[in-house]
């Protein structure tokens, strides 16, 4: 099997478990489960010694070309074979999707005519829209639906499958699982036995809301979640295939070298590195570009000589954290630093460290009164510490400023001091476009921030416009 990445849940070998039930519900089809199905089978559906399923909520990404729509439909159809009158759900990105998605899988399992379950389907699939459903003997049923949050009203579920999760903003999937709860609440009960959400996808960009903090809790160590994770590292070259090859476990069974061929050349890098390499990425190609980014990089010991300052400070999306930069202007050059102690999680810190910098340096803070930062800006002025105000045209100008500034085909003449939190959001940052050709950073991600790349931008804007010149130095 090819190796996962770090974080994939391990098998206990002291639990029995129902994969190789799965593995021959997919034998019996006519798709025998390929090493890294079987392991994800083995693990995900691991029993304790009454015999009830260990995880209730199973979180798997890995590349395209791996399967997943085929082992959706085996590990449905397995669930339902567990007992009577068992309800198994699938969804997609939409309803159409969904629809496409389920009616792709009820073909295959009809496909094989020697399929020895197919007796154990009560009648023949139904393909109509809005009645779509694969019936069982046992009264046990396998159904597609929308993903909305009155799609699952007064219906019941044991298993529930949310496919391509990285589709979905925060809300949109905060909705669908709410659909999904009031179904599962009594089957425990009723069967015996746990019921299971399994939320499938490959890595999505930065607007991926729901599914990326979902990502991060799994990867920090949630025992409660399966969890299964295949894909390139955040410093593999997606233009190696042989690296992607490498990383992929479905290559050589699934997928060959001409594939990733073909698709690296129809995606380009960014996407193929998404959607082959399961790698997330800011957007579909960076909106700043990799290699001036690093060129705009200063050494880490290089001294800043003496000039005007201004703070800004911003707020990641819903408060994740926020980020304090020092803008300065030397020989023409903008210089962007992350002040010490600050780049934090959370928002109650940064009111009395703001109040220190500005006291300390007698410099103002830009912060953007509209979006994240809103509560923090109204709080900083409430507090008496001189603000450089800024509307929403100075804040796209200083975006362009900024651009421009880092890929200046001369050399870079916006510069900053290297910090993770700013590297995380130049590859992380897209467009948000509000008006004829205006844009500024997006903010919709509730994982990965920008906020330290906004809180730079303001401050480039504020040293720019400050109501006096400040020659005292920060360090």
């Amino acid at each position: 099997m090819t190796p996962p990445r770090e974080g994939t849940t391990r098998r206990n070998y002291d639990r029995a478990t129902y994969g190789g039930h799965a593995a021959a519900v997919a034998a019996s089809i006519g798709y025998p489960l390929i090493p890294m199905q079987r392991y994800v089978a083995d693990v995900a559906l691991e029993v304790d010694d009454n015999g009830i399923l260990v995880y209730g909520d199973v979180l798997w990404t890995a590349p395209r070309q791996v399967g997943k729509t085929t082992f959706d439909l085996v590990r449905s159809i397995q669930n339902c074979l567990m007992g009577d009158n068992r309800r198994a759900w699938y969804t997609a990105q939409s309803g159409q999707h969904a629809d496409a998605k389920w009616r792709e899988q009820a073909e295959t399992f009809m496909e094989n005519k020697r399929n020895p379950l197919r007796p154990l389907l009560a009648k023949n699939p139904r393909y109509s829209n809005g009645s779509m459903e694969m019936s069982f003997v046992n009264g046990s049923k396998f159904r597609p639906h929308p993903p909305t949050e009155d799609s699952l009203h007064s219906k019941q579920s044991d298993s529930n499958s949310i496919d391509e999760a990285w589709a979905f903003s925060y809300q949109q999937g905060q909705a669908l699982l709410g659909a999904i709860a009031p179904t599962t609440t009594t089957r425990r009960m009723l069967t015996g036995q746990r019921t299971q959400l399994w939320i499938e996808s490959t890595e999505g960009t930065i607007e991926s809301t729901f599914l990326n903090p979902r990502l991060e809790a799994a990867r920090a160590g949630d025992p409660s979640v399966a969890f299964f994770d295949w894909g390139i590292g955040p410093d593999d070259d997606p233009t190696d295939l042989d690296v992607v090859a490498s990383k992929h476990p479905g290559f050589g069974i699934l997928c060959d070298m001409g594939t990733l061929e073909t698709n690296l050349a129809r995606l380009g890098p960014g996407e193929f590195a998404r959607a082959f390499g399961n790698r997330r990425t800011g957007s579909t190609e960076r909106v700043i570009p990799a290699d001036p980014w690093q060129r705009a990089a200063l050494p880490v010991d290089q001294e800043i000589a003496d000039g005007p300052i201004c703070f800004g400070a911003a707020v990641g999306m819903d408060g994740i954290d926020v980020t304090i930069v020092m803008v300065t202007v030397v020989a023409g050059h903008y210089i962007a630093v992350i002040v010490k102690d600050g780049h934090a999680p959370g928002t109650a810190w940064a009111l009395e460290r703001i109040k220190t910098l500005s006291a300390k340096h007698g410099a103002p803070f830009a912060i953007d009164k509209v979006g994240p930062s809103g509560a923090l800006y109204d709080t900083v002025k409430r507090a008496g510490v001189p603000l450089v105000e800024l509307n929403s045209a100075a804040v796209a100008a200083s975006c362009q400023t900024v651009l421009a500034g880092v890929t200046n085909e001369a050399g870079p003449t916006w510069r900053y001091r290297p910090h993770f939190a700013l590297d995380d959001a130049a590859e992380l940052a897209t467009r948000r476009w509000f008006s004829d050709g205006a844009w500024s950073w997006g903010r919709r991600a509730s994982i990965g921030s920008i906020s330290a790349l906004e809180a730079a931008t303001v401050a480039t804007w504020g040293v720019d416009h400050l109501p006096e010149q400040h020659g005292m130095q920060l360090f």
